[in-house]
C-alpha cells in the first residue's frame, strides 16, 4: 500500500494550482495524493481522477471544524508527509505537530511588509512556524524576512522560486499592432507603486502620445488611483479592466509592449516570470524578489524604487530602441525557461522533497 503526503493549496484556474497540481501529479506515482482546497474543482482545472481531493468545512480553514476535520483525515490517511501554503499553513502544521507528522512543510509566499506590523501576530506565526520540520521560500528576500521576523532558523529554509507553465503558444494575440500598451498586472494596494507608475506614464504619454497603460487588478486604492489619473489630465491615455482570468492576464502581457511591477517591496513577483514567459520585456522596481528575478540590462530593466522619473526614463528609453527591447525581452523569456518554467520546477522540487521523505 501506498504512503500518503497531503498538500494544501485552492484549485483552481491560476499559476500557483498549475504548479502544486504538476507536483502532486509527479509525487502520484509512489505516493498517494491526498489534496485539501477551499475551492472547489471546476471545468477550468484538470486533475488525475486518482488524487483525492478535500474541501475544508470553512471558506478560510482557520475554524476549529478545520481543525477537527484534518485530524480526522490524518488519523485515517497517516501521511508521511504536509505540505500547506497561504491559509492552511497555521492549521496544517499545529495539528500536524500535534498527530507527531513526519514531515511538515510551510510554504511562504509573501513576506511580512505585506500585512500589518501587529506584535501580537509576528509572535504567533513565529511559534507556528517552530512546528514546522521544513520551511520553503519563494526568494532570498522571503527567507531573510522570514529570519528577520519570525525567527525561523536559516537551517531549516530552502530557497525554490515559484514558477508558472509556458503558455506562450497557447496564448492568442487579438490586437494587430502591439507595440502600443505598457501593462501593469497585480492588486491595487499602496505597497505596489502603480502611483509611481501613472506619475512616470504622464511624462511617457506627454512625448508618446499612441501608448497606452492598461492596468488590470483591484483594490483599496482603485479610487485614488483613477483620480490621480484625473488630475494629471491622462485619462484618456489610461484603462483601468479590473480583474481578469488568467488567459486574459497572459494574453494581454503578450499584447503589450512592455510589463512594468513597481512594487514597494515583494516576496517574489509572480508577474514577472508571467510577462516573461510570454516574450514581453519588463521593468521592475530594484528591490526585494523582483531584483533576484530581473538582470538589470540582462533580462529587463531595474529601476529605483518609487522614482517616478528613473521609472519614466527607462520606460522611455526602451520605447526609443525596439531593438534593445526586443533583445531584453527575449532574454528574458529564455531566463524563465531556464529558472521559472513550471515543469523544470516540479522536477527540482520532486528531489527535494523525496530526499526529506528518505
Amino acid at each position: 500500500m501506498k504512503k500518503t503526503i497531503f498538500i494544501s493549496f485552492s484549485l483552481g484556474n491560476t499559476s500557483i494550482s498549475d504548479y502544486y497540481i504538476s507536483l502532486a501529479e509527479k509525487f502520484k506515482k509512489d505516493y498517494q495524493i491526498v489534496v485539501f482546497s477551499d475551492v472547489e474543482l471546476n471545468e477550468t482545472v484538470s486533475i488525475p481522477d486518482d488524487i483525492i481531493i478535500k474541501y475544508w468545512p470553512s471558506k478560510r480553514p482557520t475554524k476549529l471544524a478545520d481543525g477537527l476535520f484534518l485530524y480526522e483525515n490524518i488519523k485515517k490517511y497517516r501521511p508521511i508527509m504536509t505540505i500547506s501554503v497561504f491559509g492552511s499553513v497555521n492549521i496544517f502544521l499545529l495539528v500536524g505537530f500535534l498527530c507527531r507528522v513526519k514531515v511538515r512543510v510551510a510554504w511562504i509566499s509573501t513576506i511580512s511588509t505585506h500585512f500589518k506590523q501587529k506584535k501580537s501576530l509576528l509572535y504567533r506565526k513565529s511559534f507556528i512556524y517552530r512546528l514546522a520540520t521544513n520551511v520553503i521560500a519563494n526568494s532570498l528576500a522571503t527567507k531573510e524576512d522570514a529570519m528577520k521576523n519570525y525567527h525561523v532558523s536559516a537551517s531549516k529554509i530552502k530557497v525554490l522560486p515559484n514558477s508558472v507553465k509556458n503558455l506562450y503558444s497557447e496564448i492568442s494575440q487579438v490586437q494587430d499592432d502591439n507595440c502600443k500598451t505598457i501593462v501593469y498586472v497585480g492588486r491595487l494596494y499602496s505597497q505596489k507603486g502603480v502611483d509611481v507608475l501613472i506619475k512616470a506614464f504622464s511624462q511617457v504619454c506627454s512625448q508618446f502620445q499612441d501608448f497606452k497603460l492598461i492596468i488590470l487588478g483591484g483594490g483599496e486604492e482603485e479610487k485614488k488611483l483613477k483620480e490621480l489619473v484625473n488630475d494629471l489630465k491622462i485619462d484618456q491615455y489610461v484603462v483601468f479592466k479590473g480583474n481578469q482570468p488568467k488567459a486574459e492576464v497572459l494574453s494581454t502581457f503578450k499584447e503589450s509592449y512592455l510589463a512594468v511591477i513597481p512594487s514597494l517591496s515583494e516576496g517574489f513577483g509572480f508577474t514577472v516570470i508571467e510577462a516573461m514567459s510570454m516574450k514581453t520585456m519588463v521593468i521592475g522596481s530594484n528591490n526585494t524578489g523582483i531584483k533576484e528575478i530581473i538582470q538589470d540590462n540582462k533580462t529587463g530593466f531595474l529601476f529605483e524604487t518609487s522614482n517616478e522619473n528613473d521609472l519614466a526614463e527607462k520606460i522611455i528609453k526602451v520605447i526609443k530602441q525596439p531593438a534593445l527591447r526586443d533583445e531584453l525581452a527575449l532574454n528574458g523569456f529564455e531566463h524563465f525557461q531556464k529558472n521559472y518554467e513550471t515543469n523544470i520546477a516540479t522536477e527540482r522540487d520532486w528531489s527535494f522533497f523525496s530526499s526529506l521523505i528518505k
